[in-house]
């Protein structure tokens, strides 16, 4: 097994113990739901060669190119799902502060 699909697999797994939904998507991309809240998240080399994790934002300008962030390295997938659903909860809060 390549090591991204092990670092897919192992955050696919902590996902499911914060009882989030975790739904594997083509390129290396995994979409996370909680509440009607989604996020996704993707496996990326750095400049460096590393793999990490990137969080993926949908693109707020002309250019349809999605905009990416680094979140943390391969092996810190249990982090990295306790970071996706802190965001999941807080944007789920604030859409109902809003309303």
């Amino acid at each position: 097994m390549t090591e991204t699909r092990q670092a897919a697999k192992r955050l696919c797994h902590w996902l499911d113990e914060r009882g989030l939904k975790p739904l594997p998507q083509p390129n290396m991309v995994i979409l996370v739901r909680k509440d009607g809240q989604e996020q996704s998240v993707r496996l990326l080399r750095t400049d460096a060669g590393q793999w990490c994790w990137w969080w993926c934002w949908e693109p707020y300008r002309t250019d349809d190119n999605w905009e990416y962030e680094l979140a943390v390295p391969v092996g810190q997938e249990q982090e990295l799902a306790k970071r996706l659903e802190n965001v999941l909860s807080l944007s789920a809060l604030e859409e109902k502060v809003i309303r």
